[in-house]
Parts: C-alpha cells; structure tokens; sequence
C-alpha cells in the first residue's frame, strides 16, 4: 500500500504496481517500515542499480538519530551497496547492463574543488546532504535497488564473493587507507581493537608486508587473530600498553577515543604515525595529554573512507590479496533484525543484508 500519511522530497511513495523498489526506512529515530517507492526520472549521468547484498554499520544508526546533522523522517541509510546495473542514464559510458557495482558513503561531490580536482573528494568543500547516501535527501542501501550518479559507482572484481564485498566501501577503504598512505614493507604496525574495522586492518597490514601487533580486550581471540595475519597478539590493558610504548611505526585506533587516548598514543615510535579511527561520543568531553606527540615528533591523524581512487585501489588490493571481511548475513525481511543485531547484539564482524531475491512482485524494476 502506498504511505500516504508519509511524504519524501525526492521519491514517490505509491501502490505496488507502481513501485521501482522496496526500502526499510525509519520513520523515527527507533522505528522501521517497509515502504515502496517510485524513482525520479532517470537524469542522463545517473545509473540505477539492483541491490543484491547490503552492509549495515554504526554510521546509519547515527544518521538515523540525526548525529550527523538533523534529518528529516522518514529515511533509509547505507553506504555498504553491491548489486548489478539495471538503467543507464543518457549519458553513461563506462557501465553496461548487468555490470556487478558497488558504491560507498559518497554518491556525489561538486567536481570542482580543490580537493575534488586532486582525488581528494572525500573531503570535497562543498559537500552537502544530497552528496552522502545517509538517507536525508537521498535514500541509500536500506533498499532493493538506488538511483545516483555513476562517477561514483565502482565495478567490482569478479575475485571477491559478492556476498562479502558490501564492508569493504567503509569498512575495507577506512583502514585501507592509512596503511596504504604511511606503512612500509617491515614496518611495526599496531591494530588496536580487532572488531569490524579491526580484523580487516590486520589482513591489510599482513598483505602489506608489516610486522602487526594486534591489541585485543580479550585473549580468547588470539588464535583467529593470528590466522588474520596478526604476527603478535597481546591484552590490550594499561601494562600491556607501557611495555609496548614507543615500538611501532604506525599505530591504527579502531575504538573510540576515550580517557586513555594518551597511553594509546605513546604506542607510537617517535616521528611515527598515529591514526584515530573510530568515532568518540561527541558529547562526552575527553582528556588528551599532548606530550607525546610534542616529545616524539608524532604525526597525529584520522581518517574515514577514502576518494574513487582509493576505493579502487582498494579493491584491487583486496582482490590480489583475497582480503574480505567475515560477515553475519540476514533476508531483506529480517532488516529490523539485521539493524537490532548492529545496535544491541555481538554480530560476527559486520552485519550484511542479502537482497538478492527480495522485490516486488511485478517485473518492470528488473528491467
């Protein structure tokens, strides 16, 4: 049935017989519901994509809860999307019908900036609501297919399982990045926290030829981890941490900055890297003592995605390296579940919807 007490700015909420997709969207900050929707009018550089499998991340909770600006209900995040290209705009070139795609958290940028004119456009200075596929204005991979311009969507290599490729456009490119910037063949890498970021950073750093410590809260772990790659695995404890000060290169935070930032940062040998990251509460104050960064000349840096050129890279690393992450897998009909698990469960990693059979019943929005 068509919401018609709910109203989007960009799609059309309608009956079944005339929807494109299906989406879950919140209508609150707590609540889900299955919504059919009708796409805008295909623009001549936009391609439209049946979503086969989705990734959930903490990143779409906090969009759903406006942590990253106000929203306006209802909408429907996620910026983990594969599926195969189903419409191509006008104007399209380098995709064709049936091409296996990807795209992350960015679906536009201005092109024009100075970081958007130097293969930085993560960062682009003009990015608004309408460039992120968080749900605001445009709705992301909370659905059975998207609509959005092509530049940045991704082909996917036909090495990697399509079921286990959706985390990598956040998951795979956040801590891709850094070691591909600053890490070096031997280099002494430390992994702090082996979670959904975590046990990808460590088969980076181990493909990358580094020598990875990885720091775990608790030691039942140490037996995977090492299968990851991980060449040492110690208790990630205030001991722990004063007897491996200032032994590593480069140091990659995957937990939030807290109180005991300052110890995690003399991880660091001097004139080495630290890179933070996962997110802090924005709303508790933290305590920082900046004397190791004076004292050893540390490089102190975050980072979150990456630019098309990254993505790329990293997914033809990952391909080479047959690096992917391990993934919980849900139906489309067990989202609400999918998204419970994420926020309140232990998923396996990371949480992964499969949408490969879900849609409507007619056939017009596989065409």
């Amino acid at each position: 049935m068509a919401e018609s007490n709910l109203t989007h700015p960009t799609y059309k909420f309608v009956e079944e017989k005339d929807a494109d997709a299906i989406a879950w969207a919140f209508v609150d900050k707590e609540n889900m519901k299955r919504i059919l929707f009708k796409f805008p009018e295909l623009k001549p550089n936009e391609i439209r994509v049946k979503i086969t499998y989705t990734g959930l991340c903490q990143g779409d909770a906090q969009s759903v809860r406006g942590e990253w600006g106000s929203c306006n209900y209802p909408i429907a995040p996620g910026h983990e999307i594969v599926g195969r290209v189903t419409h191509i705009g006008s104007e399209v070139k380098d995709f064709k019908i049936g091409d296996k795609v990807g795209q992350g958290f960015q679906r536009d940028s201005c092109k024009t900036c100075e970081y958007c004119t130097s293969n930085k456009e993560q960062i682009c200075k003009n990015n608004n609501d309408q460039n992120y596929t968080k749900g605001y204005k445009y709705w992301g991979g909370f659905a059975t297919a998207i609509q959005n311009p092509h530049d940045f969507f991704f082909k996917i290599p036909d090495s990697l399982p399509e079921e286990r490729v959706p985390p990598l456009f956040c998951a795979g490119v956040t801590t891709y990045n850094p070691i591909a910037r600053y890490a070096k063949k031997g280099d002494n890498v430390a992994i702090l926290g082996i979670g959904g970021l975590g046990h990808l950073a460590v088969q980076y750093a181990k493909a990358w030829e580094c020598n990875v410590t990885a720091f775990t809260s608790t030691k039942d772990k140490e037996e995977f981890i090492k299968k990851l790659g991980a060449n040492q695995v110690v208790l990630n404890n205030p001991e722990t941490l004063k007897t491996e000060a200032g032994k590593f290169q480069l140091v990659i935070n995957t937990l939030p900055a807290g109180d005991n930032l300052t110890s995690l940062v003399s991880l660091t040998k001097p004139l080495g890297t630290f890179v933070q990251i996962g997110l802090p509460d924005f709303a508790t104050p933290m305590k920082f003592n900046p004397a190791p960064l004076i004292f050893g000349h540390i490089n102190f840096t975050g980072t979150m995605v990456g630019s098309r050129q990254d993505i790329r890279d990293m997914l033809e690393f990952s391909a080479k390296h047959n690096i992917t992450p391990l993934c919980e897998q849900f139906d489309f009909e067990e989202f609400p579940n999918a998204y419970d698990t994420l926020l309140h469960g232990r998923p396996k990693f990371r949480c992964v919807v499969n949408a490969t059979h879900a849609g409507l019943k007619h056939s017009h929005m596989n065409n």
